[in-house]
């Protein structure tokens, strides 16, 4: 166990002496008497006193040593490599010096304060070894005070004597006091300076090279020291309103300067503030290292000027870090890692989210687009978020070889433009999630590269563009190396090697006519674009496959194509399948667009075409876009904007997503069986398409291409799914087309949340619809609309929605609002034309709806053999001479016992001669129940007409009409308030739902 001593004057030698605790002391000549005595100063929060006087008090704790006053220089001769003194005031005045003999450099002598004063050192502190001053009431080195140590630690945190004498080096305390050096502190080469305490300042020079610089706030320190002196230092415990704050110098070139904090406060002001001089320059080909860190929620403001270059020397230019939860970097902040031998350091800046913003712009931007630029031509940077995003919102350019590094914890977005021209210019772009480019990032400099990494995905939006136009121009995608494509003899090389990986590097403008890449040869690598376009190539195959590839089943992604002419003439035998980019694709494409297209047929074969792919065969399209005509012929099999085919693969079905067309489709195509076209896919077999949509024309009135599937997004749905996609193409059909505003013919498919908007126009078709032409085999549709007029005046089944429903089903928010004007003979709905065997379920119809002569003409539905449940018809309707007209139905037959329930007409409602009119229904030959009329009725010579049913040969239950019929013409017609003639069975009292067939059809 340690014994405690004390100092005392030796009369007999001259000099003061250690004794036992205990032992008799005796006061020296001339005045002074006991322990060390001077005249301290005062350091506090308020301010200092001047010190008048060596320190005083001393007690000897561990360890041994003389300690020797000559005049006003107190020399400590330490005899041990580890000394404990404690002192009740530690203060040097500005003619005064402490100095002490130790051992060797790696010797320790602790002293501690243990009275109430701080420590006020203007004079001269000398140490060959190691000086620990611990005073929890302040320490102030004042200006004009020099301090030259092997290693020097200023702190009010205290330390135990067990943890100091085993090297255990904890510092623990509470003290809110100041640790501020004005003065020139000078450690040894490779020895350290460390200011630790609550709040720390440095206004003067601290010195270390080739050892450690350190200013450390917090309540909890933890200090390693080894044979290069300071290893490292840890911040454990916060402290209320921490900061390390340097105006002045820090140096230790060849060591490193640390600057840290760790605040018990929200984010309430900089914890980590430097505005002056730190320099950390390579020594002896040892670089520097600099760290500004404000911990888990500092603030580190990051100014003055930081260096850690190697320009004078041979090295490596050395590393500086300023990290906090919120960094912000000074506009005028310079920071300088250049090295002789070209190998540059990086500076990192690191935040919760990092953002690069430009002066003058509301916001707090992590650093300014001028600054980073600036710093760019002496530095890498390496911008790194720690939980948000990294985003450039200014424009960045440097022209030296450096490098910038962007790092993010969720998504990095490019929003301005990056420029880098010089030689082996690099930038590397990672995010754990997603890598945004929204704007043109270019790198022209001979040996320059791009890295991405990403977590989820790269996207290169519409103004996105990526510009590798050196020589040796290099990219990088998760570890993958690329090959830049920068010219068309290089794009068409890519058939050479048709399983690597390739970007563009900047735009590939050609003329004249190549080939197919790879021919009929599958591509199972990936082309990246990085938004650049490829434009003014005509593209000839003579293989079974045409486009800019025969086949894909790998990757293709951000790729513009503009005016691009693609002819399939395939003079083989076989089935042609023809895009504008691949022309058979069981792969991935993302985000492509071609503008200004023409595919072409120009092959005697049956052949399937679209804008961007002839047959998307188990593959994906995302995002992507087409416009430009398609040219079919005789044997064209399906034509579509984006896709020919949409189709199950091997495994897998065709999905289109977020994509888009604006084609013209002139069809010259003979009708077949899955023959069709359409405005975004031609036939939809087994194949699932998501939030897409078409604008344009398809079709035409030409009567050689008859009996076609004609649809504004699709042609032919065969066990298809769509989903919340739409169309405003207009479409046009000839003799026995099924026609329809969004799909020609739907069969066994399923349509959901999608809309029309286009006309739809025929010449005598089978069935046309302002969303779907017909539909068959247990069909769904919910929750779609309808808005485009339907006109067909030789057509036999039009509808707002559907013209033709077999056994399939409408329900759930169905609205068609267009007008529907029919011809002959034909079924009229301002919903649906003719429904057989369906449901119909929650849906409304709000056009006008007219037809001609022995037709079946209805607000709702012309001609219905189905269920209609909890549907309105609020149109007027109009129908010729010996036409069933209904406010609601036409004709409403009772060949599959069907009901019609909760259903409401609002709408005028007229027949001319010889017609059955009736506000809701005109021929009634099944059940209505629960309904009712508010439509005015009339009608002409020799017209029966009922202000609910014309014509009832069924069973009327509980409905009823508001509005009195008519009778201008009453004595050569036939008309009653509710029903103008009944051969069945009227009752005006309601029915319960529960005897009703509405339950089991809604379960």
């Amino acid at each position: 166990m340690n014994k405690i001593y004390a100092l005392v004057w030796n009369q007999a030698q001259g000099r003061w002496s250690v004794t036992c605790e205990g032992a008799r002391r005796r006061g020296r000549s001339g005045g002074r008497k006991g322990l060390l005595v001077m005249a301290a100063g005062l350091l506090s929060l308020g301010g200092l006193t001047p010190a008048m006087a060596l320190p005083e008090g001393g007690t000897l704790v561990s360890g041994s040593a003389n300690y020797d006053v000559n005049g006003n220089n107190l020399v400590i001769n330490q005899k041990t490599d580890k000394l404990i003194t404690n002192w009740t005031e530690f203060n040097i005045a500005a003619d005064q010096s402490v100095t002490f003999n130790q051992p060797g450099r790696d010797s320790i002598a602790l002293n501690r304060v243990t009275g109430f004063k701080a420590s006020n050192i203007q004079g001269a502190l000398n140490a060959n070894g190691q000086v620990f001053l611990i005073n929890p009431n302040g320490v102030l080195i004042g200006q004009g005070a020099q301090v030259n140590v092997g290693g020097l630690v200023a702190s009010t945190r205290g330390i135990s004597d067990d943890d100091f004498d085993n090297g255990r080096y904890q510092f623990t305390g509470k003290s809110a006091v100041e640790v501020i050096n004005d003065g020139k502190i000078t450690a040894a080469d490779g020895g350290y300076v460390a200011l630790l305490g609550a709040r720390v300042r440095n206004n003067g020079e601290i010195v270390a090279n080739g050892g450690a610089v350190a200013l450390a706030a917090g309540n909890d320190f933890t200090l390693s020291l080894g044979n290069d002196n300071l290893i490292s230092l840890q911040i454990n415990g916060a402290a209320a309103d921490a900061l390390a704050q340097n105006t002045s110098l820090l140096k230790a070139d060849g060591g490193q300067v640390l600057m840290l904090a760790k605040s018990a406060n929200a984010l309430t002001q900089a914890v980590v503030n430097n505005q002056g001089v730190i320099e950390a320059n390579t020594l002896s080909n040892k670089g520097g290292r600099i760290v500004l860190d404000g911990g888990e929620r500092g603030v580190v403001n990051v100014g003055g000027k930081l260096t850690a270059k190697a320009e004078a020397t041979y090295g490596d230019g050395g590393t500086v870090q300023t990290s906090g939860a919120v960094t912000r970097v000074e506009l005028n902040a310079e920071v300088d890692t250049r090295s002789r031998n070209d190998r540059t350091g990086t500076w990192v800046i690191e935040s919760n989210e990092v953002k690069v913003g430009a002066t003058g712009v509301t916001g707090s931007p992590t650093l300014v687009d001028s600054t980073l630029s600036q710093n760019l031509n002496n530095t890498n940077v390496h911008l790194r978020s720690r939980n948000g995003d990294v985003a450039v919102d200014a424009a960045v350019a440097w022209k030296s070889g450096n490098q910038l590094t962007l790092t993010s914890a969720k998504d990095v977005k490019v929003n301005q433009r990056i420029n880098a021209t010089g030689t082996n210019s690099r930038l590397e772009l990672n995010a754990a999630k997603s890598v945004h480019l929204d704007n043109h990032v270019s790198l022209t400099g001979a040996n320059n590269s791009l890295g991405v990494n990403y977590g989820e995905q790269l996207v290169v939006g519409n103004q996105g563009l990526v510009t590798l136009s050196g020589d040796d121009a290099g990219f990088d995608a998760n570890g993958k190396q690329h090959k830049v494509i920068q010219n068309s003899q290089q794009l068409q090389a890519i058939g050479n090697k048709l399983d690597d990986h390739y970007v563009l590097g900047n735009q590939i403008k050609g003329s004249g006519t190549i080939n197919s890449i790879g021919g009929d040869q599958l591509f199972t690598g990936s082309l990246n674009g990085l938004g650049n376009t490829i434009s003014d190539f005509t593209i000839d195959s003579s293989g079974l496959y045409a486009g800019l590839f025969g086949q894909s089943s790998g990757t293709i992604s951000d790729l513009k194509l503009a005016s691009i002419t693609v002819n399939g003439q395939n003079s083989r035998n076989g089935f042609s399948e023809i895009g504008g980019l691949v022309g058979r694709n069981s792969g991935s494409i993302a985000r492509v667009s071609a503008r200004d297209m023409q595919v072409n047929a120009e092959s005697n074969q049956r052949n399937k075409l679209g804008g961007l792919v002839g047959v998307n065969y188990g593959g994906s399209i995302k995002d992507s876009s087409v416009s430009g005509s398609l040219y079919g012929g005789a044997h064209t099999a399906a034509i579509g904007g984006v896709a020919g085919e949409n189709r199950f693969g091997l495994v897998k079905a065709g999905i289109i997503s977020g994509s888009s067309s604006h084609v013209d489709i002139t069809t010259h195509m003979k009708r077949q069986i899955m023959g069709a076209a359409g405005g975004l896919v031609g036939v939809n077999n087994g194949a699932v398409i998501i939030n897409s949509s078409s604008k344009g024309s398809v079709g035409t009135y030409n009567p050689l291409y008859k009996g076609l599937y004609l649809g504004g997004l699709v042609g032919n749905n065969q066990n298809g799914t769509i989903t919340g996609s739409s169309s405003s193409a207009s479409v046009h059909g000839s003799l026995g087309s099924h026609i329809g505003g969004l799909v020609g013919v739907n069969r066994s498919g399923t349509i959901s949340g999608s809309s029309a908007s286009g006309n739809v126009y025929g010449v005598g078709t089978e069935a046309a619809g302002g969303l779907v032409g017909s539909q068959q085999n247990q069909s769904v549709l919910s929750n779609v609309q309808a808005s485009g007029n339907v006109i067909d005046r030789a057509g036999m089944n039009l509808g707002g929605l559907v013209g033709k429903s077999d056994d399939s089903t409408i329900r759930g928010y169905i609205e068609a609002k267009g007008q529907v004007k029919g011809g002959l003979k034909a079924n009229v709905g301002g919903l649906v034309g003719s429904n057989t065997g369906g449901l119909i379920y929650d849906a409304k119809a709000l056009g006008a709806v007219e037809g001609y002569a022995s037709s079946n003409i209805g607000g709702l539905v012309g001609y219905n053999d189905g269920d209609l449940i909890s549907v309105e018809a609020h149109g007027k309707v109009f129908g010729d001479t010996y036409s069933s007209v209904g406010g609601l139905v036409g004709t409403n037959t009772n060949y599959t016992n069907h009901i019609i329930e909760r259903a409401v007409a609002t709408g005028d409602v007229h027949g001319t001669w010889h017609s059955k009119v009736g506000g809701l229904v005109g021929d009634n030959q099944s059940r209505i129940v629960n309904s009712e009329s508010r439509s005015k009725v009339s009608g002409g010579w020799r017209a029966t007409l009922g202000g609910l049913v014309g014509v009832n040969e069924g069973q009327i239950q509980g409905s009823k009409s508001t509005v009195k019929v008519d009778t201008v013409w009453h004595y050569f017609q036939t008309s009653g308030d509710q029903v103008g003639i009944n051969q069945g069975t009227y009752s005006s009292v309601r029915v319960p739902d529960s005897l009703t067939r509405f339950a089991s059809l809604t379960e």
